[in-house]
């Protein structure tokens, strides 16, 4: 079995964000539209790790621009991505013993890379 996975996803809807005050039917949109994402993306992967083992969270944030955002926001309106993502790679998030945030440059729309791999 593989030791890493990586998936690359959309930037997460503003709507996701704990600090977004949306109905709950418009927030349950965003989130079944980013499951699905995290989802089709790690099952094209092909890959699945190892059961039962360690494992290291790195998100890498692309923005869309150079507005000033919290990380830990980010990573909250990244939570529905991480756990299907866990799913179809047949692990628990439980597993997740270590996160690492990182920025990375400004790009045209934004992106967010999750590479999930195994502690050693």
């Amino acid at each position: 079995m593989s030791k890493t996975v990586e998936i690359c996803l959309p930037w997460p809807d503003s709507a996701l964000s704990p600090n977004s005050h949306l109905h709950w039917r418009a927030r349950q949109a965003a989130r079944i539209l980013a499951r699905d994402d995290a989802m089709m993306a790690a099952l094209a992967t092909g890959k699945k790790l190892d059961l039962n083992v360690a494992l290291c969270l790195t998100v890498t944030m692309y923005p869309p621009d150079r507005r000033r955002r919290d990380a830990d926001n980010v990573l909250a309106s990244l939570k529905v991505s991480i756990d299907s993502l866990c799913g179809a790679i047949d692990v628990d998030d439980w597993q997740i013993r270590r996160v690492v945030l990182e920025w990375g440059d400004v790009m045209k729309g934004g992106q967010v890379m999750l590479k999930l791999k195994t502690l050693e």
